[in-house]
């Protein structure tokens, strides 16, 4: 009895020997796992390089954002400027309202003449010859030079005093000189002044006589 019972304790001896043996072989193993240690200190000092360069990285992106900022500042200028010298002098802008005075002063004294025109005339002219009429004192008042007219033949009631105060009239709201105006007339009523010279026109318009239809008026324009 004391024999069995001292093999179950050398048994019972036996199996912390054997876990030993494990632990060992565990112990002996481990090295063999924990190889790849310089792998993990590679991947930190990769973190730490990047991690160093990213302020460079951005950094020069911000210098690079920089630049339209600057390229626009300078379109800016330019643009300014470009509006700047744009801008009419002082002198310009009288020159232009002078301008524009006279062109107004000058079309208000027409229309006065074409109203004086139409109003003194539509009894003796069909509304056709009225209106090229009309047309033909327009050329004549804003040219140097006589228009290319067709006679224009009136009623019979005007007689050749009445033709001449018309062209006295407006050549005196024109500032035609006296000559012009005759020789204008003399060619829109070739047929009615047939029988009067130039010369003769020239002298005659402002005649005052009793006996006519169109008076003389100075104050046409």
């Amino acid at each position: 009895m004391r024999f069995e019972g001292y093999r179950n304790k050398a048994v019972v001896v036996e199996t912390p020997v054997a876990h030993t043996g494990l632990a060992e072989s565990t112990i002996n193993s481990e090295p063999i796992i924990s190889e790849p240690e310089p792998e993990i200190e590679n991947e930190t000092t990769s973190d730490t390089t990047e991690e160093v360069s990213n302020p460079s990285c951005s950094e020069l992106n911000e210098d690079m954002a920089e630049l339209p900022k600057e390229e626009s500042t300078l379109s800016t200028i330019n643009n300014m400027l470009i509006e700047e010298s744009n801008q009419p002098t002082e002198y310009e802008i009288f020159r232009a309202n002078a301008m524009a005075e006279k062109e107004r002063a000058s079309q208000e004294k027409l229309d006065k003449v074409l109203s004086y025109t139409k109003q003194n005339l539509a009894l003796y002219l069909s509304e056709t010859d009225l209106n090229r009429l009309c047309g033909y004192i327009t050329e004549y008042f804003l040219s140097d030079s006589l228009p290319k007219v067709e006679q224009i033949k009136v009623d019979a009631q005007l007689k050749t005093i009445d033709i001449m105060h018309f062209g006295w009239n407006i050549g005196k709201a024109f500032g035609k000189p006296r000559l012009q105006t005759a020789t204008f007339i003399k060619k829109v009523f070739a047929h009615t002044l047939r029988d009067s010279e130039i010369s003769t026109i020239e002298r005659k318009m402002s005649h005052t006589e009793s006996e006519c239809r169109i008076k003389l008026n100075r104050k046409i324009a």
